[in-house]
């Protein structure tokens, strides 16, 4: 009886043995990526899961989009063509605002710029020509519209487009076309009105720093403001079109 007894005792400590060394194997064998994934890790898994799911709709949405324009091209109903003909022209129509080949119109901002007053008695000639407004802060002031949001820009009637260059000429500004224009530089942006101004009047930004030097900035939010068309050749004379083959 004692015998039989210790057989079972000896059972179930078995069993209960194996039962720990089976669940520590279990535990052990937690695949390392998943035991080490924590919740910052997660959302940005979760976070590039999404962006990736965004990027194929919008890959879908624009093969959609070409496809339909491709079925254009092909297509021989008179009404077809006629749409397609004016689809055509209102393109050509945007590229010329784009490039500056048209008038433009729109919201914006219109700033005046005028060098500082200079005391030609007690400024230093260092003072002088800090106080004066130069062709690199046209070009920073230019860059530093863009970068405001601006999508048609002038100086006084100068369309400014990607050709367009300035040079200090004394008492005027030069463009690259040997015009030419004098102070107050009147720089008129279209684009929205309250984003422009906010960040050219941000902390750091150049306009700051024209006016800790003196210069004498002013800026207007307009509601309508009309560009003329750029009175350059814009015509490429060494670039041509190129094709993805």
């Amino acid at each position: 009886m004692k015998n039989l007894k210790g057989k079972v005792f000896i059972l179930i400590a078995s069993v209960f043995t194996g039962f720990l060394i089976i669940k520590t194997i279990n535990i052990n064998s937690t695949p390392k990526n998943i035991a080490s994934l924590n919740a910052v890790d997660y959302k940005k898994a979760v976070e590039e899961r999404n962006k990736l799911y965004k990027e194929i709709e919008d890959i879908q949405s624009q093969n959609i989009e070409y496809e339909y324009k491709i079925n254009e091209f092909k297509g021989t109903d008179p009404e077809q063509k006629k749409k397609l003909i004016e689809n055509m022209k209102s393109q050509l129509v945007d590229y010329g605002r784009l490039s500056g080949i048209s008038d433009v119109k729109g919201p914006g901002l219109i700033i005046k710029i005028q060098d500082a007053d200079i005391d030609k008695i007690l400024d230093t000639s260092f003072q002088v020509n800090m106080k004066l407004f130069h062709e690199d802060d046209f070009a920073r002031t230019i860059n530093e519209l863009r970068h405001a949001g601006a999508q048609s820009i002038s100086i006084n009637d100068h369309r400014v487009i990607p050709k367009t260059a300035v040079s200090c000429r004394w008492v005027s500004i030069g463009f690259e076309d040997d015009s030419s224009t004098i102070a107050p530089f009147y720089v008129y942006a279209i684009g929205n009105p309250e984003e422009m101004k906010a960040h050219l009047l941000s902390e750091n930004s150049f306009i700051q720093t024209l006016l800790i030097r003196g210069i004498k900035v002013e800026i207007e939010e307009k509601d309508e403001i009309i560009i003329p068309a750029t009175k350059q050749i814009v015509e490429p004379q060494y670039m041509e079109r190129y094709d993805i083959k």
